[in-house]
């Protein structure tokens, strides 16, 4: 059955604050809203950037293996596609069980994973050994932990939860900037099997840091809620409402991730312009997930939430007028990425708003699922759509894909906590 509105009453901010914790398994009451709490808000933002970061850096990867192991584009991506999706995917297994056992033994099992499968691919002599290696390793090791460590963020806060949620959604652009241009230095210069081991260590000396300034979810007490399974989760409609906008979001945002370049080549922009366009992305996300959180206080997570949807639309029919435009192109830029970035970085803090925190390791586990199917539908979908009918479709499609999560989203402020 699903949530009843009683339920989700009893799960407010104000219980965290007055919440008795078990010395044995969680932290002490005063960690939340301190320095304590904000200092492990950095290191999730230093553990959850090393792992989006590295994924991403995967493209930096292609050429130099597909090389080495005499394999075209396509097979090749293959790894990347298995990566998400034990990245994200993994998710709604970590998630429910970081509520039952606490972040810090995910955090460790995620980091040894993570560490030994770079190690290991940088030394594999077959193309399928790197899939599991590199697949196992960054994906599986990364959804062993990003899930639950945003929600322990969560839990530690309660008046400036959004800004927090804001700091570690801005580590995960930060590491994808830094790791990805360090990644092709290192390619050129010393070679992938290198790059990999240099990537190895920097994620063993962050997961380190994360592990010392990590704190467990303080607990809470009966009446917080009880466990929700995820099929009662599955069968609320405000959840259902929250699910699909993200899922929507994120096959419109994948798609475009994967034609933004094509399309700039196509009309005679140069690669390297087109670099530049998605660095304006990169760039311009960090500032939506850092500075539009803080105005989650003022208008309210569910509405920020909204509001970036709304933008969303109006960015991609200026994509849609660019044509060989570079002017426009990065007017388009920087609005997709402020609102993108503020999406990603507000969508914990409204789950959490409208359920509560007593299943935040479910919550956001779910969340991530969402995040990880739109990643493996979008790309495939804007592909088939651009060898039918062309780029311009591509981009026609995603304005309607994100138009319809706007719609989906619109009945989320009827039940909030």
């Amino acid at each position: 059955m699903g949530l009843s509105a009683h339920q989700l009453d009893q799960t407010d901010q104000s219980v965290l604050t007055r919440s008795v914790f078990n010395s044995n398994q969680h932290a002490p009451e005063s960690v939340v809203d301190t320095w304590r709490a904000w200092l492990a808000a950095i290191g999730v933002a230093v553990a959850n950037g090393i792992a989006f970061g590295t994924a991403y850096t995967f493209g930096t990867f292609f050429d130099s293996m597909s090389q080495e192991f005499n394999a075209d584009r396509t097979s090749t991506s293959i790894i990347f596609a298995f990566t998400l999706l034990l990245f994200f995917g993994f998710g709604a297994i970590s998630g429910p069980l970081s509520d039952k056992i606490g972040p810090i033994p995910l955090l460790l099992a995620g980091a040894w994973l993570f560490v030994a499968g770079l190690l290991l691919t940088s030394i594999v002599d077959r193309l399928w050994i790197g899939y599991v290696t590199y697949g196992v390793g960054v994906g599986l090791g990364s959804g062993c932990f990003v899930a639950p460590l945003t929600g322990t963020v969560g839990s530690l806060f309660a008046k400036r939860r959004a800004a927090a949620l804001g700091v570690v959604a801005t580590g995960n652009g930060l590491g994808t900037l830094i790791l990805i241009p360090l990644a092709e230095n290192l390619i050129a210069n010393h070679g992938w099997r290198t790059a990999y081991q240099a990537l190895a260590a920097i994620g063993a000396a962050g997961f380190t840091f994360a592990l010392f300034t990590v704190i467990r979810q303080p607990a809470r007490p009966a009446s917080a809620g009880r466990p929700v399974a995820t099929s009662e989760f599955a069968s609320n409609p405000l959840f259902q409402r929250l699910f699909v906008s993200a899922l929507l979001m994120s096959i419109g945002l994948f798609s475009a991730f994967a034609f933004i370049v094509p399309f700039a080549t196509d009309n005679g922009i140069s690669k390297q312009t087109a670099a530049f366009v998605m660095s304006v992305i990169g760039l311009s996300s960090i500032v939506g997930r850092l500075a539009l959180t803080s105005l989650a206080a003022s208008l309210g997570g569910v509405r920020l939430y909204q509001l970036m949807l709304v933008f969303q639309p109006i960015a991609y029919v200026v994509w849609l007028l660019a044509d060989s435009s570079v002017p426009t192109l990065i007017v388009f830029a920087l609005l997709l990425g402020t609102t993108y970035g503020g999406f990603v970085a507000i969508s914990p803090e409204v789950a959490i708003t409208l359920f509560g925190l007593a299943n935040v390791g479910r919550l956001m586990g779910l969340l991530f699922l969402a995040f990880g199917i739109g990643g493996l539908i979008g790309p495939p979908a804007a592909s088939a759509i651009s060898e039918n009918s062309g780029q311009t479709s591509v981009i026609i499609s995603v304005i309607v894909v994100v138009i319809a999560a706007l719609i989906a989203s619109i009945g989320l402020n009827k039940q909030p906590v």
